[in-house]
């Protein structure tokens, strides 16, 4: 007797769900038979018979009692992905610290969806009796049930991880910015296409974690980058506007 088993058998009435049926099987058995519609044969055949047979909370009770710990937790898997409610959300109530299952929880988890399978035979639902059984809900090994399992429990984690706040740059502050770049670098202003790019930018850079962003610094690399034929004619102009300077030509007399 297994520790699953040697719970059960330890559990009052009171902590245990009766034995309703939770679903039908059909089962197959053959006779041999020597006779046809009431004629002889040759030789003698195998004729299938079918029976459908109840299956009671108690059969799933001593079938789960009956498997090796590797299916048991298989079937735990089942519950947590399939029943949410069965264990809380709490997947650290499925396993010991040393990885073995918890068998009281999981006694508790499995006479949970009893109840369930119970009150879904009213509606002809075998989903729960499935869970129970390694039916067809999903189809799924033990190994591919275990990754899966372990995917929900990094969703959690994940969803426990406090949110980082990000206070966004003033959109209209961005637009000035690059506009006054716009215009050193390219002689005009900015689109509005060109200005809602680069509040996006500005945004995702904000976003992806980066603290420290020059903003003056991006405006002009953005305005280069949207029109570089105009940023390299500007640059040709100032620096002619810059040697006329310097040789005095088209200052004030």
């Amino acid at each position: 007797m297994n520790q699953y088993q040697e719970d059960i058998a330890g559990l009052q009435p009171t902590q245990m769900t009766a034995s309703p049926v939770l679903g039908t099987e059909t089962r197959t058995t053959y006779e041999t038979t020597t006779q046809f519609e009431g004629l002889p044969l040759d030789q003698p055949v195998d004729v299938p018979v079918y029976e459908t047979v109840l299956i009671t909370a108690d059969n799933v009770r001593q079938a789960i009692g009956a498997l090796e710990e590797q299916e048991q937790k298989a079937i735990a898997y089942e519950i947590f992905l399939g029943v949410p409610g069965a264990y809380g959300g709490d997947y650290e109530l499925i396993f010991n610290d040393d990885g073995s299952l918890n068998i009281p929880n999981f006694q508790r988890a499995v006479e949970g969806v009893i109840r369930l399978a119970g009150d879904a035979v009213a509606y002809d639902n075998p989903y729960f009796l499935d869970i129970l059984q390694r039916g067809d809900v999903g189809e799924m090994t033990p190994a591919e049930l275990a990754k899966a399992f372990q995917d929900r429990v990094a969703e959690i984690e994940a969803g426990k991880k406090p949110k980082r706040v990000i206070n966004y740059m003033d959109p209209v502050g961005l637009q000035t910015a690059l506009n006054d770049a716009s215009a050193s670098v390219l002689g005009r202003k900015m689109t509005g296409p060109e200005m809602k790019e680069f509040v996006n930018k500005i945004h995702g850079m904000q976003a992806s974690g980066i603290s420290s962003i020059s903003v003056g610094a991006q405006a002009e690399q953005f305005a280069r980058e949207a029109a570089p034929v105009e940023a390299g004619a500007m640059d040709h102009a100032n620096a002619a506007a810059l040697i006329m300077q310097a040789a005095g030509i088209g200052g004030r007399r």
